[in-house]
């Protein structure tokens, strides 16, 4: 643990009275807001909000992530930050209490702290908390999300391996794969207005089979398939051949995991639904097809598939989660559509397009146009009408104003199309109510369609949805609020729960860094200064220097890409995912008790010397568990950086006009801070030592080479100002040949 003392003083939250509401917190400087949101940043949500709530002084809400241990753990967790102490743990799990318990006193180079007091207390400061959650609390999160996990999956087999559920392979008079809970295998759209589809309750009015399951419980859209060309003939969709390659390893937050489960035929490439931005584990995938003939890929347009090379119906199940990572996504193809449009919708985009809207926000306003012009339908007399006459398809659309999620969306895509072809019309489900045991489930009755357009700007696909009001499968607030480019935030969005959002830190950031901007060149006090004169001792120069030096690191930080992403958080992110990909599973006892026991607490101390030693019944490990640790090949890289400052450093840039000396400054600035920052990143992630695995090594180029930065893998006020202070050099001299 770190010693709590300058950091933490110069971390204080103001609190302040405003009136009759609760007491408005307000960062004491810029250190305590940059901690803050590194805090966001690093730390889950379901433990910000528990810290949080405590701050301001407000219960928290219940946990909801469908994890029984986890969720008891983050309940009672949150309970004892509240009162900041321990409570009574007699009604707790033994499992959960065993991992509570020695939160109360953790032993410190400075004697015990108690971690629910210290969590609660305003004076701690964000980099603190964050160092609590990473070492004593995320430990027990993730052993407890995995038994879970665990549990989940052993319970979803047994369900499976439970005789009752018919398997028969005959085809249904529709054409469709019989109701057995196996997903069909063809990709095609089926509208809710045709003669033969599955309506949304079968004929007991119980929701129809599952074909996917997902546990816990995660509701919304699950994108399946996507199609590029509408078929003017057929009025049906068609999409590009697959073409599948292996997918990766991916490392899932247990936190954020879930179980997925369901049944597929051999021999049938089948495409599994996901939510935007989740992927699948396909190590965990567990099956009961012949060893080797099962795989998880992927198609040219990301999506993933499961694949048996075998004959026979098989039970599957993977884990599910979150991405860990932001990127950005190729951009799709364009899509193929024709059909005349009525006059009424040609007018309205027609004046649209004459407007000085953005391109995104005109599309939406054309999806809204068309959602508001019609009415939710699954009428097979409107269908036959629409399909009689081909050429008339959208028309009578308009026309006759009754549709379904699909029909609703081809007139949408053709709609689009008058703008440009960056859209893609999307097949998949909604979920909106939980199953019989809590779970997710996907079936022919919550089957949905929607569509995709592209923005240039952000270099992400947006969703949006032309399904007219009142159909009973989807969520009609998420809908208007995407085509209105309203997004939430997560399983809890509740701002009662945080000491302030991420936009309203970097406001005050801002307005900090405008009032000591402001005070340039007037005399300020020692506490506006503090920073600087500490960095000003250890980096031994002058505090006007540091100040120089500490301005120019806030400025080229700020540098951002043409989507305005800092470039420094670009780099940090690329560390990460390889940091996630040398991570490999080893075996490692876990568990608070003792093998043969299973609930009575032990020394952990202990068990590992027992383990070592061979003990036969060592004492305090349950199991042998999959851990992760991360591959390291080698001991680190070394760096050498030779900057150039000849006399014709002096001159300007062509591409910016600055002088190439200050460009060659500010991006050197850059790119070591950034590389330095992931070193800090990867030593976090398990790195052994305290030593950086990067080292660099400084010379420049002018009339002579010279060294103005040993080969070092430290990165500290020394090191920064001899790089800094070598590259505010003045220009001069030639080019040396050595």
């Amino acid at each position: 643990m770190p010693k709590r003392g300058d950091t933490e003083s110069r971390d204080k939250i103001a609190i302040t009275e405003t009136g009759s509401k609760l007491p408005a917190f307000e960062f004491a400087d810029l250190a305590a807001i940059q901690e803050y949101l590194t805090w966001k940043q690093e730390v889950p949500l379901p433990i910000r909000r528990l810290v949080e709530s405590a701050l301001k002084g407000n219960a928290p809400t219940p946990s909801q992530n469908g994890l029984p241990l986890t969720d008891q753990f983050l309940d009672t967790f949150g309970m004892c930050v509240n009162q900041k102490q321990l409570i009574d743990l007699a009604s707790v799990n033994k499992k959960v209490a065993n991992f509570l318990r020695p939160l109360s006193r953790v032993p410190t180079e400075e004697g015990y702290i108690d971690v629910f007091d210290t969590l609660a207390n305003p004076e701690t400061s964000w980099s603190l908390k964050q160092k609590i959650y990473e070492t004593q609390i995320k430990p027990a999160l993730e052993w407890l999300a995995n038994r879970d996990l665990r549990d989940l999956a052993q319970a979803a087999k047994k369900s499976a391996s439970e005789p009752g559920e018919g398997e028969s392979s005959d085809v249904s008079e529709s054409g469709q794969q019989p109701n057995d809970g196996v997903p069909p295998a063809n990709e095609k759209v089926i509208s809710s207005m045709e003669a033969g589809a599955q309506q949304k309750e079968n004929k007991e009015g119980q929701p129809a089979v599952a074909l996917f399951s997902i546990k816990p419980f995660f509701g919304g859209y699950y994108e399946q398939l996507v199609f590029n060309k509408f078929n003017q003939t057929t009025l049906q969709w068609e999409k590009d051949p697959n073409e599948f390659t292996e997918a990766q390893t991916e490392t899932l937050d247990p936190l954020n995991a879930r179980v997925y489960f369901g049944k597929i035929r051999g021999n049938e490439p089948l495409a599994l639904p996901t939510p935007d931005d989740w992927i699948f584990d396909p190590d965990s995938l567990e099956i009961d097809a012949p060893d080797g003939t099962a795989e998880v890929v992927k198609n040219q347009n990301g999506h993933w598939y499961l694949n048996v090379a075998a004959s026979g119906i098989f039970n599957y199940q993977l884990r599910l989660g979150k991405k860990p990572y932001f990127e950005e996504s190729e951009k799709f193809k364009e899509a193929e559509m024709s059909g005349e449009l009525p006059a009424e919708l040609k007018q309205f985009i027609t004046e649209i397009k004459a407007s000085r809207l953005p391109i995104i926000k005109q599309k939406r306003e054309i999806v809204k146009f068309v959602r508001n012009h019609l009415k939710y339908s699954n009428s097979r007399e409107a269908w036959e009408y629409y399909t009689a006459k081909p050429a008339e398809y959208f028309t009578r659309i308009w026309e006759r104003g009754e549709a379904d999620c699909k029909v609703a969306n081809d007139l949408a895509c053709r709609a689009l199309a008058e703008i440009d072809n960056d859209f893609q019309y999307v097949a998949g489900f909604y979920v909106k109510e939980k199953g019989q045991d809590g779970e997710a489930v996907l079936h022919s009755g919550n089957g949905h369609a929607w569509l995709k357009i592209w923005d240039h700007i952000s270099r992400r696909a947006i969703k949006l949805d032309a399904t007219p009001k009142g159909d009973p499968t989807i969520d009609q607030e998420e809908q208007e609020r995407e085509l209105e480019g309203e997004t939430g935030e997560g399983d809890y969005n509740n701002p009662e729960e945080e000491i302030a959002s991420e936009e309203d830190a970097k406001k005050q950031l801002k307005e900090m860094k405008k009032k000591d901007e402001g005070r340039e060149g007037k005399p300020r006090s020692p506490e506006h200064n503090q920073e600087e004169q500490s960095f000003a001792k250890l980096a031994e120069c002058t505090p006007e220097q540091a100040r120089e030096f500490l301005k120019a690191l806030d400025r080229v930080r700020e540098i951002k890409d043409e989507q305005g992403i800092p470039i420094s958080d670009l780099m940090k992110e690329e560390w990460k995912k390889i940091i996630e990909e040398r991570k490999v599973d080893v075996r490692d006892y876990r568990g608070p008790v003792p093998m043969d026991e299973g609930d009575r607490l032990e020394d952990p101390v202990e068990a590992r010397i027992d383990i070592r030693s061979h003990d036969f019944n060592p004492g305090g490990f349950e199991v042998d568990e999959i851990v992760q640790k991360t591959v390291s090949d080698f001991g680190g890289l070394n760096i050498y950086f030779s900057f150039d400052l000849s006399g014709s450093m002096r001159e300007p840039d062509g591409a910016s006009g600055r002088i190439k000396a200050d460009v060659q400054r500010d991006v050197g600035l850059l790119f070591v801070d950034s590389l330095m920052q992931c070193s800090y990143i990867a030593r976090q992630a398990g790195a052994d030592s305290d030593l950086l695995p990067i080292k660099i090594m400084v010379t420049l180029a002018s009339d002579h080479g010279e060294v103005k930065l040993p080969l070092t893998d430290q990165w500290g006020e020394k090191e920064q100002w001899a790089f800094y202070s070598a590259l505010t050099k003045l220009a001069s001299g030639g080019t040396p040949t050595h």
